[in-house]
């Protein structure tokens, strides 16, 4: 870099002395140029998105910024109204809008995705996109959503992309500008702003540095004499599937009391099982008070406030006294089972300093920016869908990074219960940030893109759009599977009178507006089936269709009405020659709690009948509203849209309508 371009770089911004690697990030902003910024949480990666947001709105122009989820998607909308005030700041979350004609606004990366398949008719005033939390390129269920949203973004918008430590980084900056043939800068910055470091908990009730675990652990367990080796199976010969969970689960407490000697709070204690972080909370409630009288008061008014803002009452809230009781002794509980409203004020009083430990599940690293002074894990494996494994180098990574408050602490702490038989046995992977695992690509194709790339571009193929995927640039799939799941898609679409060569028949344009459930809700809008419903047996299908915790959910009796849409779905499936579960999987125990919803039970009613955590519940009925919307803008008959509109107003309510 020049020196004239060096002296063109701003040293501070909002009164805050600049890193190096956020002054590069400014000077490419500045020069209008899209740029990927790689670098640890915790570091100061926002500040540029703050700095284009205010450079956006001094030029008149516009920007839209993506997370990945809600949570964070509204707290960047506050960060971001009380930076440039609420009429400068809209808001998009697929079940609410607020201000969507603002010059900044936020939502999550799906609606994004959404506009650009539709086309939206806004999409050419934005300037720039934000994407933060880039590596969710490599969601597992949700990455071929951003990579949609980067391939389908038109090449005058820039692109700004903040992301934890990704190695391959750069070979993401290659894609998109082979992708759009536009510059891409990478900002790489490596350095922690609070180093961490790592320890175990052993049995006695101190921590151990990582690097020599066994060694230290079994002098402290006055076990020296015994070969930790001999005797024992190598993790080769044990097959490596079964992961043994070495928490000891007995112990926390112990650990809270070393953290409260050595002041080392506050403290994130992660947990991966919601039951768990629960009883885990109360529990030390009741063994520890950790709030002085005048911060008990400073809680009480917290709590008041933000349950004024959510406009909703104590006794509307299941549960509430255990939460109360818990905040005023410096303890809290976070995970997505608990009510919106529940989880804002635990993040609330723990930005106030006002909870000492909060016991929460992974998606707290995900969604809150809650830096804190340690960060401690009940266990290091976790079952994800099909087996129990040792949490990657990203995941632990995200969880430990919270670890550490620029400013506050010479160094973030992380300490990981485990004991020596177990970490003898099946030893723990040597946590480094200089070994992340790479991003890759977890692009699919869907009926909906289909369409709707045959609808904006009929004479662009969709092996164009597949060549130019990171899939196919990572050489991570084989282009021929990608190709055979396109074509399989496309044949299914003519066999079920969905296109004619590239050309959309009614059906397909129809379908253009439904972006889950895609076939199976426009042959039930196309012919007519959803006119014939009432807004209850509405709202019970679309439960049934969005309910994704499906192990969770106790098999009830089929409903009737939907037994009767299943032969619909079957019959559609055999003229596709698909599975039947390939175009939808009705949960009919889902459908239960949304049905007595509408109906207007109370929500403790609701929740009893169907054994669901009121958090899930919130969230099921939202998602439930955002697949109605879909339908009711897809659909031409006016007594559907009527219908429905009478759906989402039984729904919308209570609970369910609090927005914090």
């Amino acid at each position: 870099m020049t020196k004239q371009k060096r002296a063109q770089r701003l040293l501070r911004y909002r009164g805050l002395l600049l890193d190096d690697f956020q002054q590069e990030a400014l000077h490419h902003v500045q020069q209008n140029t899209s740029l990927l910024v790689s670098a640890p949480t915790g570091t100061g990666k926002t500040l540029i998105a703050s700095y284009l947001i205010d450079r956006t709105l001094k030029t008149g122009s516009r920007l839209i910024y993506t997370a990945p989820i809600k949570a964070l998607v509204h707290q960047k909308f506050d960060e971001f109204c009380s930076q440039c005030g609420g009429g400068q700041i809209g808001l998009a979350t697929g079940d609410l809008t607020l201000n969507a004609a603002a010059p900044i606004l936020v939502v999550t990366t799906e609606v994004f995705r959404n506009m650009l398949r539709s086309d939206d008719v806004r999409i050419p005033s934005f300037s720039w996109v934000v994407f933060d939390e880039l590596h969710y390129l490599d969601h597992v269920e949700r990455g071929s959503v951003w990579e949609e949203s980067i391939l389908l973004k038109p090449a005058s918008m820039r692109l700004l992309g903040l992301s934890a430590t990704v190695p391959n980084i750069d070979g993401i900056a290659q894609w998109i500008r082979h992708v759009h043939n536009e510059p891409v800068a990478v900002i790489q910055h490596h350095e922690r702003a609070v180093p961490l470091h790592h320890h175990y908990f052993n049995s006695l009730g101190e921590i151990t540095p990582q690097n020599n675990v066994l060694e230290h652990m079994a002098a402290a367990d006055n076990t020296g004499a015994m070969d930790l080796k001999g005797g024992y199976l190598s993790w080769d010969d044990l097959g490596g599937d079964l992961v043994p969970d070495y928490a000891d689960s007995s112990r926390f407490l112990q650990l809270t009391s070393y953290l409260r000697r050595n002041r080392l709070f506050p403290a994130i204690f992660f947990s991966f099982n919601r039951r768990d972080c629960e009883q885990k909370a109360k529990e030390t409630a009741r063994q520890y008070n950790l709030l002085p009288d005048h911060q008990k008061r400073a809680v009480q008014f917290v709590v008041e406030k933000q349950l004024r803002r959510a406009g909703i009452a104590k006794k509307r809230i299941p549960g509430f006294d255990d939460h109360l009781r818990c905040w005023l002794r410096g303890t809290a509980v976070h995970h997505a089972g608990l009510l919106p409203v529940l989880r804002r004020i635990a993040e609330q009083l723990l930005s106030d300093g006002l909870i000492r430990i909060i016991y929460a599940t992974e998606t707290f690293a995900v969604g809150v920016n809650m830096p804190v002074r340690t960060v401690c894990f009940g266990s290091l494996t976790k079952f994800d869908g099909r087996r129990r494994r040792y949490l990657t180098q990203q995941e632990y990574f995200q969880m430990a990074g919270r670890a550490g408050r620029r400013g506050r602490d010479k160094q973030g702490t992380v300490i990981s219960m485990a004991s020596v038989s177990h970490l003898a046995k099946h030893p723990a992977p040597v946590w480094d940030e200089a070994h992340l695992e790479p991003v890759n690509s977890r692009f699919s194709f869907s009926y909906n893109l289909i369409l709707n790339m045959l609808q904006r571009f009929p004479d662009r193929s969709l092996e164009d759009l597949l060549a130019h995927t990171f899939s196919v640039y990572q050489n991570q799939r084989p282009r021929r599977e990608l190709v055979d799941e396109l074509n399989h898609q496309r044949t299914v679409l003519e066999r079920l009178d969905y296109v004619s060569g590239t050309t959309l028949t009614a059906k397909g344009r129809l379908a253009c507006n439904l972006y889950v459930h895609t076939i199976l809700l426009t042959e039930l809008v196309y012919h007519g089936v959803l006119e014939r419903a009432n807004p209850v047996q509405l709202g019970r299908l679309a439960g049934s269709l969005m309910w994704e915790r499906r192990s969770h959910l106790q098999a009830l009796p089929g409903d009737p009405w939907l037994l009767e849409l299943e032969v619909i779905r079957d019959t559609t499936a055999r003229r596709a020659q698909i599975p039947p579960e390939e175009l939808a999987v009705f949960q009919h125990a889902a459908a239960l709690p949304i049905g007595l919803w509408a109906e207007r039970k109370p929500l403790e009613q609701v929740l009893q009948k169907s054994a669901m955590e009121a958090g899930d519940f919130v969230q099921l009925v939202r998602r439930s509203m955002d697949l109605l919307r879909q339908v009711q803008s897809a659909a031409a008959s006016p007594e559907l849209q009527q219908s429905v509109e009478q759906t989402l107003q039984l729904l919308d309510r209570d609970v369910v309508k609090v927005r914090v």
